[in-house]
């Protein structure tokens, strides 16, 4: 058996049938994704805007793996006053994706920065920080 390429980014599993011929097998594989976890990250900053002290927002961030590889991701926060993110540990598989949610619990008025920190086995980005900000209003 041996991989065979069938198209431009496809290699297909065939068996030798002798004489030169080969008879492919159902398995391709994709090998134009990375033979890594790849994240991606939408958007690359989270703005809360300007909410009334006391308010709860929530934002969604989107976590793609572009490689083959499961990603592991470690999620925490530099200062974790008013927000919060989670899971803290959780996977995206090959070519998929993840929706988490950050939350503003925006307690104090003022600004409101942070900063989540992406801990990942991403070999070109080990490490991504999403600033997060605000400018939480005194509440009337």
């Amino acid at each position: 058996m041996r991989w065979v390429n069938t198209s431009i980014g496809l290699l297909t599993l065939a068996v030798a049938l002798g004489a030169g011929c080969l008879a492919p097998l159902p398995y391709t594989l994709d090998t134009s994704l990375p033979w890594e976890p790849q994240l991606e990250v939408s958007p690359a900053a989270l703005d809360f805007g300007e909410p009334l002290e006391g308010a709860r927002l929530e934002a969604p961030l989107t976590l793609r793996n572009a490689g083959q590889l499961d990603l592991e991701i470690h999620l925490s926060l530099a200062v974790a006053e008013q927000y919060t993110a989670g899971p803290p540990v959780f996977s995206v598989g090959a070519d998929d994706q993840r929706v988490i949610s950050v939350f503003l619990n925006a307690t104090t008025a003022g600004p409101a920065l942070d900063t989540l920190i992406l801990a990942t086995n991403d070999p070109d980005r080990p490490l991504v920080e999403i600033p997060l900000q605000a400018t939480v209003l005194p509440a009337e």
